[in-house]
């Protein structure tokens, strides 16, 4: 896990409880944002955190996070994952309470799954650090070629009923979301 190179594009609480797991797990490098820098525990010496700007950022990536930090953002989300999935093996995103692997991206979940349920803002913090933590663990089963993964399915967290869902998401037509078509 010490060679494995991950960037976090994005803030939040879901991208700060990545950040920490990530490293936890042993990724040996992760490019993440400036403020997302202090959830690393100093205690892993092996584990380095560079910010996205990086030149080498980009480079060798293993996997790569998109995490919108609000429905403000949320927009942009695609496009980022467009743009990573061209030049990155495995790509996940967090966005409005869901979670996936690409394909599908959060426009193409929007298009055909049911909107995520409402959540009192007290409990958004939990429902975001709980798909952080998921989508963590998704990144290293991807890494290391365990398990089968959330590619085709969007992942969601209702944490008023404590109910986890996971729907399966078609590719919509012409959507740049797939990146290589070898990985959908």
């Amino acid at each position: 896990m010490l060679a494995a190179r991950v960037a976090v594009i994005g803030t939040g609480v879901a991208a700060e409880r990545l950040v920490a797991h990530l490293a936890a797990a042993g990724v040996g490098w992760i490019a993440a944002e400036p403020a997302l820098h202090a959830f690393v525990d100093p205690e892993q010496p092996d584990v380095r955190i560079v910010a996205l700007g990086d030149p080498a950022a980009g480079e060798g990536l293993g996997a790569a996070v998109v995490v919108a930090a609000s429905p403000e953002t949320a927009a942009i989300t695609s496009e980022r994952i467009e743009h990573t999935a061209a030049r990155t093996p495995h790509v996940f995103w967090i966005a409005d309470g869901r979670a996936a692997a690409t394909p599908p991206c959060p426009r193409c979940a929007a298009a055909t799954a049911p909107s995520a349920p409402p959540v009192p803002a007290e409990l958004l913090a939990l429902r975001d650090a709980f798909l952080g933590t998921t989508i963590a663990t998704e990144v290293v089963k991807a890494l290391l070629a365990i398990g089968s993964g959330l590619a085709g399915s969007v992942l969601g967290y209702d944490p008023t009923t404590a109910t986890v869902t996971s729907t399966v998401i078609t590719r919509q037509a012409g959507c740049g979301c797939a990146g290589d078509a070898a990985r959908g």
